[in-house]
């Protein structure tokens, strides 16, 4: 039972560094569970657009990509590296 726990608190912890999902935009039960299938969706494209498990730094590369933080270049260049 404790490495559920772990495993559903790894998790949580991924929602918060990796996807940005620091906190709820919404307090309806339906708005939450949006948002839960959005950041699960956007780490299955990452993990499949990746084509492996990739560190940490390729899911924040991407992430910034996506805010804008980071060009088109510079992801590209990062996944070719891999």
């Amino acid at each position: 039972m404790c490495a559920l726990f772990q495993r559903i608190e790894i998790f949580f912890r991924f929602l918060k560094r990796i996807l940005g999902c620091r906190h709820l935009l919404s307090t309806d039960p339906v708005g939450i569970e949006i948002q839960a299938y959005c950041a699960i969706i956007a780490c299955l494209l990452i993990a499949r657009w990746t084509a492996k498990k990739s560190p940490e730094r390729t899911y924040e590369m991407i992430c910034f990509y996506f805010i804008g933080w980071a060009g088109e270049e510079e992801l590209l260049a990062h996944i070719e590296k891999l």
